[in-house]
């Protein structure tokens, strides 16, 4: 059986982002568009200039594109896995038994404006792809809007960072499926409850021996 969630909508500084950088390349076409009715192109400096202003602008509109393919959809929480749907690409699956923990990530409601040292995409049809944020480390973000982020910690990768409509829900309903999972196959699965363990697992250090017992204690709270 299987839960989804839709992501959440756009925040107003990826929509502000995203609009920014389509007026942008449509105000680069103009010069272009201008020289053609005049009759100028036939200049050789016209032509250098249009061919450089259309080749941004063009540029411009394949990082849109891409972007809008990679956009998060819907988060699916099926019986072994977390399914991503994105819009056009090709969906991101993580299986329960590379979940370490899941939490709410309030903490990250200022990024990008502040924290951000390196990020793919930080703001065109939400936030995607490999960040560095700091103090926390290296992450991963497959999200749209930054009041609604939840921390997917795994073990051998950067935390996934998504943004659901209803993000308690959400944690709630990974919780008791990872439970769930872990109850099937009759092994303990671990477990991130508290807001410390998601700032130990964002960062990317090693919990100690008695911080690394805890994430292994099932609970249903």
């Amino acid at each position: 059986m299987e839960t989804s969630f839709t992501a959440a909508a756009l925040d107003p500084y990826a929509e502000r982002v995203t609009s920014g950088v389509a007026t942008l390349g449509g105000i680069l076409m103009l010069p272009t568009l201008f020289l053609y009715l005049s009759g100028l192109l036939i200049e050789g400096i016209a032509q250098t200039g249009a061919i450089v202003t259309v080749a941004v602008a063009l540029a411009l509109a394949v990082w849109l594109t891409l972007n809008y393919a990679v956009q998060p959809i819907a988060y699916v929480i099926t019986k072994d896995s977390l399914v991503i749907r994105r819009r056009w690409a090709r969906a991101l699956r993580v299986p329960f038994n590379q979940i370490t923990g899941v939490s709410l990530a309030s903490a990250l409601a200022d990024v990008p404006r502040f924290g951000l040292r390196r990020s793919f995409n930080a703001g065109v049809f939400g936030y995607h792809g490999p960040f560095h944020l700091d103090p926390y480390g290296r992450v991963f973000f497959a999200a749209t809007h930054r009041e609604r982020l939840v921390a997917v910690a795994r073990y051998d990768a950067p935390s996934l960072i998504i943004s659901p409509a209803r993000p308690r829900e959400f944690v709630e309903a990974l919780r008791e499926a990872l439970l769930k999972s872990a109850s099937d196959e009759g092994k303990t699965q671990p477990v991130q409850e508290r807001k410390e363990s998601f700032l130990l697992q964002i960062g990317g250090r090693h919990p100690s021996l008695r911080a690394r017992s805890a994430y292994y204690r099932l609970t249903t709270s």
